[in-house]
């Protein structure tokens, strides 16, 4: 009788077999982690970031207003422009035209609604609101415009842009521009009125006096 010995045939043939198991499961760990990265990156993640934006505009339509567009760039490798990141910006766009169009007001009426059944009810109950108003025109803007022709817009944005910045920093807001004219408002906190007294009337006087120094150095 003859008697094979193959003892070491089988224990390569059995580590090669463990080997390429173990490299099957190393590629497959590999490109699982890759897959669910791409995914992440450029699905999962966008929606994410979507879906969030879509609750804040519900909750407050004017916190999006101040967000920054995500550059076309940021969306993908290299140059490629990807559909969730023009999505995400539309957003943001729809935000910023909701806060310009409608204003605090108007936002809170469209929260209110996007809050209940999302059905449109314009009839929502007001809210009594105490302000101070300052009305401002250019002068002489007749003159102005037959001199500068198609110019003339040019002039009213840089005067706008120094109008704003003036009221805004003393705490007011330019609720209104008509052509020539501008509508500002210093509006007082909502508890600020309440037991107020003859006596005790510190912020409406400092709010006063804040808008009548606003509009002295606007003369000037």
């Amino acid at each position: 009788s003859i008697y094979l010995d193959q003892r070491n045939s089988t224990q390569l043939n059995a580590i090669l077999s463990m080997l390429r198991t173990i490299f099957i499961c190393i590629v497959l760990t590999v490109s699982a982690i890759l897959f669910s990265k791409d995914a992440n990156d450029l699905a999962l993640i966008p929606i994410e970031r979507m879906i969030l934006k879509v609750n804040q505009l519900a909750k407050n339509p004017l916190a999006l207003k101040d967000q920054e567009i995500i550059q076309l760039h940021q969306g993908g490798k290299g140059s490629e422009i990807y559909e969730t990141v023009i999505i995400e910006n539309a957003i943001l766009k729809i935000g910023a035209l909701l806060a310009l169009g409608f204003g605090e007001a108007g936002s809170n009426i469209i929260a209110s609604n996007m809050a209940q059944s999302g059905d449109i009810n314009p009839m929502i109950p007001g809210q009594r609101k105490t302000a101070i108003f300052g009305f401002c025109d250019i002068r002489n803007f007749t003159d102005a415009t037959e001199v500068l022709q198609s110019e003339v817009m040019v002039f009213v944005n840089q005067i706008a842009q120094i109008v704003h910045g003036v009221v805004d920093r003393h705490a007011g807001a330019a609720n209104k521009n008509i052509g020539d004219a501008f509508l500002l408002v210093w509006r007082f906190p909502q508890n600020t009125l309440q037991g107020l007294s003859l006596i005790h009337i510190s912020e409406p006087t400092r709010q006063a006096e804040i808008s009548y120094a606003v509009f002295c150095l606007k003369k000037k």
